[in-house]
């Protein structure tokens, strides 16, 4: 069965490293879902879990969900309420948190490519 770009691309966004598991690149998706997860991790946990909330943060909310189910879940569970208090690095959770979000955004599009040019070389 031929891969599809799309899907792998898909199923990139919607979890870090799932796309490259698709396409069977094992090291490649554990690697980036290593990283990924991690940093956005460290971002929730430097922020005391305030970083991933629509009423805190809104526009940062954006950037986050492109790391799509980490993102939805610590949103979920962890961003309803406001804290009524200062989180000393809630800017620096914020940063982390985005920036995993646009790194999965990026490691679609390399699974994108890498299927799209496994399906052209499979082809000639």
């Amino acid at each position: 069965m031929p891969l599809k770009p799309a899907i792998a691309a898909v199923l990139a966004l919607l979890m870090p490293g799932a796309g490259h598991l698709y396409l069977k690149r094992g090291a490649k998706a554990g690697y980036f879902a290593v990283l990924i997860l991690t940093l956005f991790a460290v971002g929730l946990v430097v922020s005391e879990g305030a970083a991933v909330s629509r009423v805190r943060a809104p526009i940062h909310l954006y950037g986050q969900y492109l790391a799509a189910i980490p993102a939805y879940l610590a949103e979920t569970l962890l961003g309803v309420d406001p804290l009524g208090r200062t989180v000393d690095r809630l800017e620096l959770g914020l940063v982390m948190t985005t920036i995993a979000g646009i790194m999965n955004l990026v490691v679609a599009v390399d699974a994108y490519e890498t299927a799209r040019k496994d399906q052209s070389g499979a082809a000639s």
